[in-house]
């Protein structure tokens, strides 16, 4: 081989070398870097970390609620005396007189209407002053909201009181039970007036009442009972009769079956029905029932006056 072949052949020899070295030094330069871990990688830790602090905090620490509302202590109460219903309106017994035994003493929580029956609906006779002490003489057969007391203001004579909350002396079972007169309607067109007029002298030296009884609307009465008593001595008469009898001198002298609309009876009961003393200067009431049947039954309606002959 000529010697410039020769050292043409050696100098190609020489570029590849150096070729081949440039080549590997490039692939070395572009090789991927080794993975780093990433700035998310690390910051999955801490939020984890920070979960599970904020759950161990809430085990340990109870929630804030609202403070409880503030209760007010009880006031004390007095019953209220119901509004009549019409259940109670219906009551159709009608109330016997009593004396007052002085057993039991009650003092009532407020002050209170005194009413001929045990409802709002019947009238008022009288106002008992809260803490006034009264004789109680009777009650309801089924309830112990209402007591049947002596009217204080016209001793003799009895009315209802609403008694829920009264202070009470001695036993409620010594109280008789009462049956309540009827309840006042005043669309069953019934109704009656009731005149004192005098007193007579009797033979014998007893003493009649007399009264005029009349019928002011359209109930037509059969029978009639007639119940006095004496406030101070507590003496009492009574008379009762299927007849609407006139009285003159202390003897029937006329007399009628029943008593109509518009018409009046002239009343004296004598034999039964008089005083053996002269009743002048007292206090006495007079209760007259009327009953649209024979022997006080049917419909029945009271009234009551007191006078002072």
């Amino acid at each position: 081989m000529p010697a410039w072949e020769e050292k043409m052949e050696k100098q190609n020899s020489i570029l590849l070398g150096i070729t081949l070295v440039i080549i590997i030094a490039l692939s070395a330069c572009t090789a991927p870097p080794a993975a780093q871990p990433t700035a998310q990688a690390t910051a999955i830790p801490e939020i984890v970390a920070t979960e599970a602090a904020t759950e161990a905090v809430a085990a340990v620490e109870p929630t804030a609620t609202t403070a409880p509302t503030a209760t007010l202590e009880p006031t004390a109460t007095v019953a209220v005396e119901p509004t009549a219903t019409a259940e109670t309106a219906a009551a159709a017994p009608t109330t016997e007189m009593v004396n007052a035994a002085g057993n039991v003493v009650i003092s009532l929580a407020k002050n209170t209407i005194c009413r001929t029956g045990p409802a709002t609906n019947y009238p008022s006779v009288a106002s008992i002053p809260a803490g006034q002490q009264v004789n109680a003489v009777g009650k309801l057969e089924n309830s112990t909201s209402y007591t049947y007391i002596e009217n204080p203001s016209a001793p003799g004579s009895f009315c209802w009181v609403f008694s829920e909350g009264a202070a009470i002396q001695g036993d409620p079972k010594d109280l008789k039970i009462v049956k309540p007169i009827a309840s006042p309607t005043p669309d069953t067109k019934t109704n009656f007036s009731l005149t004192f007029s005098g007193i007579q002298q009797c033979t014998g030296g007893d003493y009649s009442f007399n009264v005029v009884v009349a019928n002011t609307n359209e109930q037509i009465w059969q029978s009639i009972s007639m119940y006095i008593v004496d406030a101070n001595t507590k003496k009492s008469a009574s008379y009762s009769s299927d007849h609407f009898e006139g009285w003159s001198d202390c003897h029937v002298d006329w007399y009628q079956d029943d008593l109509t609309e518009g018409e009046h009876a002239f009343i004296s009961p004598f034999d039964p029905g008089h005083f053996d003393y002269n009743p002048a200067g007292g206090t006495f009431f007079i209760r007259v029932k009327l009953c649209s049947e024979d022997g006080l039954t049917g419909t029945c309606m009271n009234k009551e006056i007191k006078v002072k002959p």
